[in-house]
């Protein structure tokens, strides 16, 4: 079963009445510390772009975004201790950053999210063509390194051409009687990039919304898919990435069906790790202690991990990918699978009809060197699931 821990985050907006009026909220950690924690408030204040918030004489970078016609969302990295309350006041009239997450443009078909020249992800978006299906049938994120600058993940060819850095899935998509398979993408149905709904840039944090259709080979869209990926550095060098997929049926009623090697959000790690299995160690949770770090889940151990991580080498440098699973994902009794070669990622099967989006959550914690411990991935979980 999941464990989680709660974290309540309380805030208010009040007057500051001394001097020019500036807005003010108060923000509590719950039951953890918060260390370069991404954290948010919504108000209602026309304030949009990058800011700054001071707290206790410091002050910190923020960045904002619309949330709706009279909301705002404001983000910062918290640092505060459990149960502390703090005071922050919105400053617009200052600037206190000058460094910002920014998207270079690559190519046509790939763009590349920076912070102060380093790359961290790049959004491989290519142009479906029947004539070159493998190279064109899905688009997918990759990940670089924070020690090289180069991928640790794994595009086009390769053991399993069809993995490639984090991709999504399922090979087992049915309307009706008609089945399509969109992990493989072989016969004409795709995952085709559309467009770029909003790109986020700022210091806080970096990232974009892409829609992305699933499209039958008879160009219906079957669903309309919106992605959005958010990336941040937090500490010793490592990053968390945030994914977030709304699935909006189209066609109709859908059932997401297969099986835990074949469907599901997926993290795939670069070739030279398939090459080179023998490295690969898997940390899970308390409860899955027991199992040795070298060898892949059986079938009786891999329902319900909350989270995962696969540590792996690639050309000397050690890394090591925390898989978490917010607990408000659709899916019960999840299947988690490993696989040696590089690729981890839970199954769960689901449904939807139009209307409401189906909606799937993820933090991905890429650390260089050596791996947190099992205690260190759970507090992380645990403020990830507040």
């Amino acid at each position: 079963m999941r464990k989680l821990a709660a974290i309540v985050l309380v805030f208010f907006i009040i007057t500051n009445c001394a001097g020019p009026e500036y807005e003010t909220f108060e923000y509590r950690a719950g039951s953890l510390d918060l260390e370069q924690t991404l954290a948010h408030v919504d108000l209602g204040i026309d304030i949009t772009g990058t800011l700054c918030l001071e707290a206790g004489g410091e002050i910190i970078p923020a960045q904002s975004e619309r949330i709706s016609l009279y909301m705002v969302r404001v983000w910062w990295l918290a640092n505060q201790s459990a149960g502390e309350t703090v005071e922050y006041t919105i400053r617009p009239d200052m600037e206190c950053s000058e460094t910002d997450y920014t998207w270079q443009r690559t190519g046509d078909q790939s763009i590349v999210l920076e912070f102060e020249g380093s790359p961290i992800i790049q959004y491989e978006h290519p142009v479906y063509d029947r004539d070159n299906i493998d190279e064109t049938m899905k688009a997918f994120h990759h990940v670089f390194s924070p020690i090289t600058g180069q991928f640790i993940t794994k595009g086009p060819g390769g053991l399993f051409s069809h993995h490639r850095g984090i991709f999504f899935g399922y090979n087992q998509v049915a309307i009706g009687d008609r089945v399509l398979d969109f992990w493989h993408n072989r016969n004409g149905e795709r995952q085709q990039h559309a467009e770029i709904i909003t790109e986020f840039s700022g210091p806080v944090f970096g990232g974009h919304k892409a829609m992305i259709n699933w499209t039958a080979p008879d160009d219906e869209i079957w669903f309309e898919e919106h992605r959005d990926l958010r990336a941040h550095l937090h500490t010793d060098g490592s990053y968390l990435i945030d994914f977030t997929s709304e699935m909006y049926a189209i066609a109709g009623l859908i059932r997401l069906g297969g099986d835990l090697q074949h469907a599901g959000v997926q993290f795939r790690a670069a070739q030279y790790v398939a090459d080179n299995p023998e490295s690969t160690r898997f940390i899970r949770p308390a409860d899955w202690e027991h199992i040795p770090q070298d060898e892949e889940l059986g079938e009786e151990d891999r329902i319900g991990l909350p989270w995962n991580a696969m540590q792996f080498e690639i050309e000397g440098n050690t890394y090591t990918v925390v898989y978490m699973s917010h607990p408000n994902n659709p899916g019960r009794n999840t299947e988690m699978s490993e696989r040696k070669y590089g690729r981890f990622g839970e199954f769960f099967p689901a449904q939807q009809s139009e209307g409401a989006p189906l909606i799937f959550r993820y933090r991905f914690w890429v650390v260089p060197g050596e791996s947190p411990s099992v205690d260190e991935i759970d507090r992380m979980y645990r403020i990830y699931a507040r």
